[in-house]
């Protein structure tokens, strides 16, 4: 019986929920959560720019779709933290009613 050879491929199969490799998919939703971070709009989505479009790359533009998602998911997050924390009434200086 031969064995099979484990050359890493594992970690490259789709995940069953994006349809993109585990590692790519988390890879670009810390991207996109940077960018929130920096303070830049949704609008720069660097899969958006033409170096990257199906048209030039040549990927199935199924794929390139999951990867734009995945770049927006993680800034959409961020984004909602960040708004959610910027809204929260500041801590110090308040009194306590109780």
């Amino acid at each position: 019986m031969k064995r099979r050879s484990t050359s890493g491929q594992d970690s490259a199969l789709p995940n069953q929920k994006g349809g993109l490799p585990t590692a790519e998919r988390a890879e670009l939703q810390r991207q996109g959560a940077k960018a929130a971070a920096r303070g830049e709009e949704c609008g720069v989505n660097p899969m958006d720019e033409q170096p990257n479009r199906p048209s030039t790359t040549g990927e199935c533009p199924d794929v390139w779709q999951r990867r734009k998602d995945a770049w927006q998911e993680g800034h959409d997050v961020q984004s909602r933290t960040d708004d959610h924390a910027n809204t929260r009434p500041s801590q110090r200086g308040e009194k306590d009613d109780h």
